[in-house]
């Protein structure tokens, strides 16, 4: 069994079948907290659940589209990496979403799930790392404020003892 990942997933995917197709490969690769909408004005309504991760369909039916979504998900929460699920190949769709903040895109088909499943992979992966450099530079600033205090509490000793 794999271990439980503790990322929040969006899935906003109008076509039925594929969310469900979608949900039940991110279960199998760990993911425990997946919230899967089919219409992108859901998803938007929904925002304040804070994705850390969001799968999106470029072409969603009825109301929003996926970049809607992306454009109002980046504004409130720029850290969440969103990446585009689509049936369409097109370039120009492709650079519009990643010029948008899309992590990346990719196109429905034999290998969709292949990809997802590495880009999650490497999400994770970066996540880990900024989450480590985090620590770090936190560290870094406590030593440097004790630092400060031991050189100010030695001057005010020599200020009040020594003179």
């Amino acid at each position: 069994m794999k271990m439980a990942r503790p990322e929040t997933l969006f899935v906003v995917e109008d076509d039925l079948l594929y969310l469900t197709l979608i949900t039940k490969e991110l279960e199998k690769m760990g993911y425990t907290n997946i919230i899967s909408y089919n219409t992108g004005k859901e998803a938007i309504h929904n925002l304040d659940t804070k994705p850390d991760i969001a799968l999106l369909d470029y072409f969603l039916e009825k109301d929003y589209t996926g970049m809607d979504v992306l454009k109002k998900l980046k504004k409130r929460f720029p850290d969440t990496q969103v990446i585009f699920l689509t049936a369409s190949d097109d370039v120009n769709i492709a650079v519009d979403t990643m010029r948008n903040g899309a992590y990346d895109y990719i196109v429905k088909g034999d290998t969709a799930f292949i990809r997802i499943r590495h880009l999650l992979k490497k999400i994770s992966e970066e996540n880990v790392r900024k989450a480590k450099s985090r620590s770090i530079i936190r560290f870094q600033i406590y030593v440097i404020i004790a630092i400060i205090l031991i050189s100010l509490l030695g001057i005010l000793y020599f200020h009040y003892f020594i003179n």
